[in-house]
């Protein structure tokens, strides 16, 4: 009798001290917007780089949604789209290269979409170092700057994997300085994207190496699809889901597992 005593008394003394269960998970979920309530918002937004893979996902996203009043998209030239869904749809053409001159293509705009840059497998993307820092360095960091004058509050920005300014490798120190100025350009919301391998079906497949990579990076990425691998669909859904979940601190950087996450909601 004794020992079931002490034994009942230990097992009291732990449901005493047992935590109360946590009530607030539900909380951060509940303030996430639904397409039709962003909507209601009356935003507009502007995409540098929609005719780049990534970006014609992130439009086709957009255009199918209708989460913005307009969306402009700020290129080297114009494009035909047709269709009812496209009626949103404004086209800037500009001068990359003098870029200044077109600030007031950049005014007015809530939310700003970049994702231009080269591919981290291209072909010569190392090779011709002035003309690669001048895409995705100048011209990126030159589109946020007059985005952040003209008023954009909220900047969703394409990177890469490993991106860093202390990188040794070209491609990610370039992209890690174009994220280091653009956070200390004082928007409201940063969001970077850093995907990993980014696979696309390309039915006109001509680079040898991609195609390559992509057979090579097939069984990893069904066995292990957060890994080192993102469909683009994917990367394209989350960076428009971004802007309507809740801010949760000036600049998030979001990595390949948090944007399989993010770009699995509807």
């Amino acid at each position: 009798m004794l020992v079931c005593r002490s034994v009942l008394l230990r097992v009291s003394v732990c449901r005493v001290r047992t935590p109360p269960r946590p009530t607030c998970v539900r909380m951060a979920t509940a303030a996430v917007q639904t397409d039709e309530e962003f909507l209601a918002t009356n935003q507009s937004a502007f995409m540098v780089g929609a005719t780049g893979e990534t970006g014609k996902h992130i439009l086709e996203e957009l255009t199918n949604r209708k989460i913005f009043q307009t969306v402009t998209l700020i290129g080297r030239r114009e494009v035909k789209y047709d269709g009812e869904k496209y009626q949103s749809i404004v086209q800037k053409v500009v001068d990359f290269d003098n870029l200044d001159s077109h600030a007031e293509v950049f005014k007015d705009h809530d939310v700003g979409f970049i994702c231009l840059g080269a591919r981290a497998g291209s072909a010569g993307v190392t090779s011709n170092l002035p003309a690669l820092r001048k895409v995705d360095h100048d011209y990126v960091v030159k589109s946020a700057e007059l985005a952040k004058l003209g008023g954009c509050r909220h900047l969703v920005l394409l990177s890469a994997m490993k991106a860093s300014k202390d990188a040794s490798h070209p491609y990610s120190k370039i992209k890690g300085e174009v994220e280091e100025e653009a956070k200390a350009l004082g928007f409201d919301r940063l969001s970077i994207f850093q995907p990993a391998v980014i696979m696309v079906d390309r039915k006109d497949e001509t680079r040898v190496g991609e195609w390559f990579l992509k057979k090579a990076l097939a069984p990893v990425a069904f066995f292990f699809p957060t890994a080192l691998t993102v469909p683009i669909a994917t990367l394209a859904r989350a960076m428009v889901n971004t802007v309507l979940t809740p801010k949760d601190k000036d600049v998030e950087v979001l990595d390949n597992k948090a944007i399989h996450r993010m770009g699995g909601k509807k």
